[in-house]
């Protein structure tokens, strides 16, 4: 026995570590703190301001169930119906309500009609029928407590967004697979983990407080200016091109963009959503009246709508590199009476800056 002794005193001290392993691991990825520093955390401006107060709750109880981070399942609200304002809630593939299932993934797929994209052969009724919902695996869920589980109830189909992101490994970690999962779309998986990062303070890249110059504008952020205002080589061609409307800022992906000035949007958007490589790509104009307009543009999420007023530092949009861009820039202009005019005695820029 003797020789089989230090195999007895290290057994236990094995099981209590693996017992701890298997409490603690999960926790990680909870409300309580995160591997990736950004889930379940305190909501952010930008959250704050572009989610629906109501919905928070709704997000919070379905983070305690299942484990899936709240801002993650705000995050797939936005993405799929911009939280339940997209009309009607039914895609073309067929997927239904405020996240957007598939009949067969709500119900299961082991219902005989399931095949191909999973609309499935269902009466309105058994797609919320609890007992088809057991029978077949489905993963629709009755949050609301009202013996039905609803594609089309809100905390119903939240609750049942974060029961599928859970049993595909959103709770223990697996955060892009479960997205992928969700979707099978590389571009959705990284357009979901950016509002993610958006929607709670630890996501963000902290916004530079910005001073205005005796104009009134500021320098939108400190990055090196890349690109000045002028005639200049062409970034994509290599040949000389035509003169460049504004100043290019180097910039980090997911670093929130602020506003020069006091004022109010006129545009956020794509220049051309059916072609994302085109001009500005994403972008925002602010008018700040008096003749005086900003652009802020190449950006990887408008975070502003038509007829927000913002104020100076308020956040419009986050870095990127969307539209005719070879890399992570802000390009940002300043019109006066419909022209382009050099922003850098506007913004205080100095020749050394240059």
């Amino acid at each position: 026995m003797k020789k089989w002794g230090w195999l007895v005193a290290v057994i236990p001290v094995v099981l209590v570590m693996a017992l701890c392993a298997m409490f603690f691991f999960p926790l990680l990825f909870m409300g309580g703190g995160s591997w990736y520093g950004f889930l379940g955390g305190a909501i952010s401006p930008v959250g704050e301001r572009e989610i629906p107060a109501e919905y928070i709750p709704i997000y919070r109880d379905a983070e305690a169930r299942y484990g899936v981070p709240w801002n993650l399942l705000a995050a797939h609200h936005r993405v799929e119906t911009f939280f339940s304002t997209l009309q009607p809630m039914i895609s073309s593939a067929g997927a239904e309500g405020h996240m957007q299932f598939m009949p067969c993934t709500w119900v299961g797929w082991k219902h005989p009609s399931c095949n191909g994209l999973g609309r499935g052969n269902f009466t309105e009724y058994e797609k919320s029928s609890l007992s088809l919902i057991a029978r077949y695996g489905g993963y629709g869920v009755d949050a609301d407590g009202d013996g039905r589980a609803s594609m089309w109830s809100l905390r119903d189909a939240i609750f049942s967004a974060a029961n599928y992101l859970a049993k595909n490994g959103a709770a223990t970690g697996n955060l892009e697979r479960a997205i992928f999962a969700y979707n099978h779309s590389q571009d959705y998986v990284s357009e979901v983990m950016m509002y993610a990062r958006l929607y709670v303070k630890e996501g963000f890249i902290p916004i530079e407080v910005i001073k205005p110059s005796e104009s009134g504008f500021a320098r939108p952020v400190s990055g090196a200016v890349t690109s000045p205002f002028g005639i200049r080589i062409d970034p994509v061609t290599g040949e000389p091109g035509e003169s460049h409307q504004g100043i290019d800022f180097a910039c980090q992906a997911g670093q929130r963009i602020p506003a020069s000035k006091a004022g109010k949007v006129v545009y956020a958007g794509w220049q051309d959503e059916r072609d994302p490589t085109k001009g500005y790509g994403q972008f925002v104009w602010v008018d700040h009246g008096g003749g005086f307009k900003t652009t802020y543009a190449h950006l990887s999420q408008t975070t502003v709508r038509v007829g927000d007023e913002v104020q100076a530092g308020d956040v419009v949009g986050v870095c990127g590199s969307s539209g005719k861009s070879t890399g992570l820039h802000l390009h940002f202009e300043i019109f006066v009476n419909g022209q382009r005019v050099d922003p850098a005695p506007y913004i205080g820029l100095k020749p050394s800056d240059f």
